[in-house]
């Protein structure tokens, strides 16, 4: 027995269709990753790093090239995932890139510039592309001991 017609049940989904539509389209993340391995020279691949330092950039806004609110997460964990730091921040910004110099276990610096992408197709790219990367953020975290964490010990916003 069917207790709705055909143009009652096409009417209930266009109702569904439109009510979840945007919660789907607002869920829509992009992210890039990069990531640094310990000790120097290492190779995740080859399995022979013993720490990682992960750094995630997600956007809600598509392309993620373009200029948008940006989520910047730092992790640095072993092979066990013991997290021994995390970090995040916030930027409106193009795309954002990491150096990252991890000579000695002991100290992490981390530079977060904004870089233009020549294949975005918009002016503040272009622009971006023409005149060099910003830097967002300087940062440098030192081991602690006691806690078995790391620390933010200098922290300098860009120009």
């Amino acid at each position: 027995m069917n207790l709705l017609t055909k143009k009652e049940s096409r009417g209930l989904w266009a109702i569904w269709a439109i009510l979840l539509l945007p919660i789907l389209v607002s869920c829509h993340t992009e992210y890039t990753t990069q990531h640094f391995s310990f000790p120097p020279g290492s190779k995740p691949h080859e399995n022979d790093w013993k720490y990682t330092a992960l750094i995630i950039v997600s956007s809600n806004e598509s392309p993620i090239t373009k200029k948008s609110k940006k989520n910047v997460q730092i992790k640095v964990y072993d092979k066990n995932k013991t997290y021994f730091l995390k970090d995040e921040f916030e930027f409106v910004s193009a795309s954002i890139d990491a150096n990252v110099v991890w000579d000695n276990f002991e100290e992490i610096k981390i530079e977060l510039v904004e870089v233009g992408n020549e294949f975005a197709e918009d002016d503040y790219n272009n622009q971006l592309v023409k005149s060099g990367p910003n830097v967002l953020l300087s940062l440098i975290y030192q081991y602690n001991h006691e806690d078995n964490i790391f620390v933010k010990i200098q922290l300098n916003h860009g120009e």
